[in-house]
């Protein structure tokens, strides 16, 4: 009959503990497996204790980002007004497409601005990880941080977006009034509701890495059917389809849009308490869902 070999000795010659009395060690005085996913609660704490830093490695890699642009952070204005203008010749001044609204310009270009935001959580964060693959690893803190710091710089560029978005709702007739308070309560939905996009596509991003390449076209899609650049309810009823209409406006991009028109436009209908439960809706629900979908995988972040 075969023998067994020695015992296995430590560097002492001692042999080592059996599993159960170092099971029993670790329970006694609370030890954890390195790297193991905290508690939400606990895990929700450790993040809010890095809001600072959260805000510096924003605005470091935001400044970096243009850190080799002749114009530097003036692009992250630049590029969403470019953009407008470039749509408001094809769609305002060839395809007729402003017909029925009194202040197209003011209307399409809030549409750009508001969208670009959504956009932008959206691919920063499905590239969060993968762009900070080597800090994952080597330290140890919540990796929510990638996605929350994604979220912070579109929410910067937007910000910034205002200092043109206003003049240009100005210059085009519309008047200042208190119902632009509105896009404070507004912007703080919208918010939520990008950086629960950021969570779902951080994860996403750092176990398909190709879902970056394919993003572009499904938000090229998505800006489309947004009312972007048309008015929704104007469009769905010449081609009288308004079962169609209801489904486009209930499109989460849709209703921030028409929350933020409202309160900026004369021109555009303020909205009802329906819209603003929906955009309430879609912020939270979207920023739980997420964030708790990105936590359920925090184990794998560092080893990938």
């Amino acid at each position: 009959m075969t023998q067994s070999g020695p015992p296995t000795t430590t560097s002492a010659g001692q042999a080592p503990p059996p599993v159960e009395d170092v099971q029993a060690l670790v329970e006694r005085f609370g030890m954890k497996r390195a790297g193991a996913r905290a508690p939400l609660a606990d895990y929700t704490r450790d993040l809010w204790r890095r809001r600072h830093f959260i805000l510096e490695f924003s605005r470091a890699t935001n400044a970096s980002g243009y850190a080799r642009s002749f114009l530097g952070q003036a692009w992250q204005v630049l590029t969403p007004l470019l953009n407008a203008a470039v749509y408001y010749l094809i769609f305002g001044l060839l395809l007729h497409i402003s017909r029925g609204i009194d202040n197209y310009i003011a209307f399409l270009v809030i549409g750009v601005f508001v969208f670009q935001f959504v956009q932008s959580s959206v691919t920063s964060g499905a590239r969060s990880l993968q762009s900070h693959r080597s800090l994952a690893r080597t330290l140890r803190f919540p990796r929510a941080v990638f996605p929350v710091s994604a979220t912070s710089i579109a929410l910067q560029h937007l910000l910034a977006s205002l200092v043109v978005l206003v003049p240009i709702v100005l210059l085009t007739g519309e008047p200042l009034r208190l119902q632009w308070f509105a896009i404070i309560p507004i912007l703080a939905m919208q918010t939520m509701f990008c950086a629960g996009l950021a969570f779902i596509f951080a994860r996403i991003g750092s176990k398909l890495p190709d879902v970056s390449q394919m993003l572009p076209f499904a938000l090229r899609v998505w800006f489309y059917v947004s009312g972007v650049m048309f008015s929704i309810p104007a469009f769905t009823a010449e081609k009288h389809k308004p079962r169609l209409g209801e489904i486009m406006q209930a499109n989460p991009a849709t209703v921030y849009i028409d929350l933020f028109r409202g309160a900026l436009m004369k021109s555009e209908p303020m909205p009802g308490f329906g819209q603003w439960l929906a955009g309430l809706a879609w912020g939270v629900g979207v920023l739980v869902a997420g964030y708790v979908f990105f936590w359920l995988a925090e184990e794998s972040y560092g080893r990938d």
